[in-house]
């Protein structure tokens, strides 16, 4: 049994069995066309995917004509989206980027910047969200269009729950599980959101259990850090599918929110 702390070190040890516990072709047909109806009302051809994981949404993207860069922490991630992008013959690139790198050299500014999959949880003040928000900032063109789909923590700080489905599998001839369940710290105002990786071993299994703090982020929270950051005419919906839903904070599964960077004047 281990556990890593860092999200970097988190996701290196779940990209084996990363698309085990992910239905992507079910995923992508609730989540695309909400997602591709956003870029196209927003004029957007050049995508940026970041924290884009194992590369679902940026693979589907580029398939349907997309310019699409894919950055992430976790280099076994950007390894497997670089897989699968071969394997499909897909035109797509993605990069590891560091917590504390910027994104230099990726060429001229992107019409929509999309942070998918729970992803800015993992920055554990308001200082380091309003850090990253504005670098999303700073990588669109003016009245490039920012979309971002995180859990509701409005509604899940107050149920806390603990234990969520099993997504089961095989990888390399093996059946595998993967099982996740969460603690909370409230004083501290943090969740542990833990992974447990089960790999079957003759009649046995062997079971690994990697865990990394996440700060629950509220609605008002994101609000404020995008305006921070500089950003304006944000829309929140309660999940990525059409049609669309606006965001109920009682009842919503997710906080979707679409924002734009300022046209210059």
């Amino acid at each position: 049994m281990s556990s890593a702390h860092s999200p970097a070190d988190f996701y290196d040890a779940l990209a084996p069995m990363f698309d085990v516990m992910t239905d992507w072709d079910a995923r992508l047909s609730i989540e695309g066309p909400f997602l591709r109806d956003q870029l196209e009302a927003a004029g957007a051809r050049r995508v940026l995917d970041f924290a884009c994981g194992s590369g679902g949404h940026a693979l589907w993207l580029a398939e349907r004509g997309y310019a699409v860069v894919g950055v992430d922490i976790s280099p076994a991630m950007i390894r497997l989206a670089q897989q699968k992008a071969q394997a499909r013959g897909v035109n797509a690139t993605f990069a590891v980027i560091g917590p504390d790198e910027t994104l230099a050299g990726l060429g001229e500014p992107f019409d929509a910047v999309i942070c998918l999959g729970n992803s800015l949880p993992h920055l554990l003040t308001q200082a380091a969200l309003v850090a990253a928000l504005r670098q999303m900032a700073h990588l669109l063109r003016p009245d490039g269009v920012l979309i971002l789909q995180n859990l509701n923590y409005d509604l899940r700080w107050q149920r806390q729950p603990r234990w969520f489905a099993a997504q089961g599998g095989e990888l390399d001839g093996r059946s595998v599980l993967v099982w996740r369940f969460a603690d909370y710290d409230v004083p501290a105002g943090r969740i542990y959101f833990h992974v447990a990786l089960f790999r079957q071993a003759g009649r046995d299994w062997a079971v690994e259990v990697h865990t990394t703090p996440q700060r629950p982020l509220f609605r008002a929270d994101l609000l404020a850090a995008l305006a921070e950051a500089g950003f304006e005419r944000d829309r929140a919906f309660g999940r990525m599918a059409l049609p669309a839903e606006p965001f109920d904070a009682g009842k919503s599964a997710d906080l979707v929110m679409v924002a734009r960077r300022p046209a210059r004047h």
